[in-house]
């Protein structure tokens, strides 16, 4: 019987593989990227909910309201070293419905912390929101050529939002955090800068006009921050486009870092104060 039950799940994951090859590549000549297709295979998975409490998305109408889309790779999803404190007006939206946010977060890869719990609080603790809702979809070690059309996960990223605004949520801020993984591979600096616009352009058809935060991210193990990436998310900067400055994690180094790339408990709170001094408005 256990013989069974093993080889039913061997077949099944076979299937699975299969299908997403012949769904990403058939009819492509393209070479099957077997790097990208983890990613495809993570997006059919569904992280279950648990006993978290869903809530009536009814119930924030009328609030002073951030729904900030959190995309990106490890340092944008759940692979901090501590848990971030939940907060009674905190909230995160997954698969069209709305729950109360703790760490881990349901729409993210990682069993740890994220920078997102800590920044909504302190959002919502400085008066300029009421509550804060978060979209999290975010995947360790993700190259931007996989959220630019075409990419393994560009789809699901477009359908991440879709439900959102289905759902009645209008996006106020897409905060960006992503291009250590360029780092490694030493992307040039024009084919980041190309597929990032992609990206952002196919997400501006779905009729999100959301300023875009785009973090200075290149450090994962690197004593040094890697220059052609830094200078091209800086060049991305365009207050005429929605392009705004994020905050530049580059800052943190090892002594913020549990493993040299991820942020500790104290690089977490540090990640938070520098994406609230990027992102919150100045009232005159």
């Amino acid at each position: 019987m256990k013989r069974r039950v093993v080889a039913g799940v061997a077949l099944f994951t076979a299937g699975l593989l299969a299908g997403i090859v012949f769904e990403h590549y058939h009819g492509s000549g393209a070479v099957v990227d077997w790097a990208g297709l983890r990613y495809a295979v993570l997006l059919q998975r569904v992280r279950p909910p648990g006993d978290r409490s869903e809530v009536a998305i009814d119930s924030l109408r009328g609030k002073r309201l951030m729904v900030a889309l959190a995309f990106g790779q490890s340092n944008a999803a759940d692979e901090g070293e501590t848990p971030g404190a939940a907060h009674p007006a905190v909230y995160e939206f997954y698969r069209g419905k709305l729950y109360a946010a703790r760490d881990p977060l349901l729409g993210a890869e990682g069993k740890g912390g994220s920078v997102w719990l800590r920044f909504a609080a302190k959002a919502v603790d400085s008066g300029a929101y009421d509550a804060v809702v978060l979209v999290p979809f975010a995947f360790g070690a993700s190259e931007i050529a996989r959220w630019a059309p075409g990419g393994s996960l560009h789809d699901a990223l477009l359908d991440t939002i879709n439900r959102a605004r289905a759902s009645g949520l209008r996006i106020t801020h897409l905060l960006w955090h992503q291009g250590e993984a360029d780092a490694e591979r030493t992307t040039a600096a024009a084919e980041y800068r190309q597929n990032f616009l992609a990206m952002l352009a196919a997400i501006r058809r779905l009729g999100v006009d959301a300023p875009v935060h785009v973090a200075v991210a290149t450090r994962c193990g690197r004593v040094r921050p890697y220059a052609p990436i830094r200078d091209a998310q800086i060049a991305l900067r365009d207050a005429a486009s929605g392009i705004l400055a994020g905050p530049d994690t580059d800052r943190l180094g090892f002594a913020d870092r549990y493993d040299g790339c991820h942020f500790s408990a104290e690089g977490l709170d540090k990640a938070a104060e520098l994406w609230w001094e990027a992102v919150r408005p100045v009232f005159r």
